[in-house]
């Protein structure tokens, strides 16, 4: 970040300090970043796949850069190392800044066809770990997967467009266009899209673990 001293002894952002991020996914970097975490914790690809329950050969596909990881098996994964999910999803933060501008038209889009959803990062080279934003641009019957989940910290959904169907603890949230939920993650939960439209939704979450 650059700043220059300010007449009244504050610091001053300069135009430089200000830098649209870019798009940083990249599945060599995901594969060398998820090997050095597995190393860093004396796992062999065995150890870890016996963990996060993701067989072996996927793990040794990712980290070789064959494989880009699904949602499913990147939430094992991070939650079996301990780590924010996010260099495992949608970026590599090799290099990360204090103040990040991420522009509309410059956002770092992963989709999931397997899901019908699409998200796009708001964080862009921002430190990873406190809180994770997303756009989730949501398909008609677009759902989070057969299964519900659960990850540790808070998570936060407002509806931008369309609705979605909330899921936690076997109590139902309809949620439309301007409604916002707000609910520790550490309870067992699921969403569907429940617009017959395309439904978009900003998702923030904290604790660094976030899909």
């Amino acid at each position: 970040m650059f700043t220059d001293k300010h007449p009244s002894g504050g610091l001053r952002i300069t135009d430089e300090s200000i830098r649209p991020a870019e798009p940083k996914y990249d599945v060599q970097h995901v594969g060398e970043r998820l090997r050095a975490l597995r190393l860093s914790k004396g796992l062999t690809v065995n150890a870890l796949s016996a963990i996060s329950q993701v067989p072996p050969s996927t793990i040794s596909k990712m980290e070789n850069g064959r494989l880009r990881p699904s949602l499913v098996h990147a939430i094992n994964l991070a939650m079996a190392l301990g780590e924010n999910l996010g260099f495992l999803v949608d970026r590599y933060r090799a290099d990360p800044e204090d103040v990040v501008i991420v522009r509309r038209g410059n956002r770092s889009r992963i989709d999931y066809p397997e899901m019908g959803m699409a998200l796009e990062d708001l964080n862009g080279n921002f430190h990873s770990g406190i809180l994770e934003a997303r756009i989730g641009v949501l398909q008609p019957g677009s759902t989070s997967g057969s299964e519900p989940m659960t990850h540790s910290g808070d998570e936060l959904c407002h509806v931008l467009d369309g609705a979605i169907e909330y899921t936690i603890e076997n109590q139902v949230y309809p949620l439309d266009r301007g409604d916002s939920l707000h609910f520790k993650s550490d309870q067992e939960h699921a969403w569907k899209n429940s617009h017959e439209g395309i439904t978009t939704v900003l998702w923030i979450f904290s604790d660094g673990l976030s899909f």
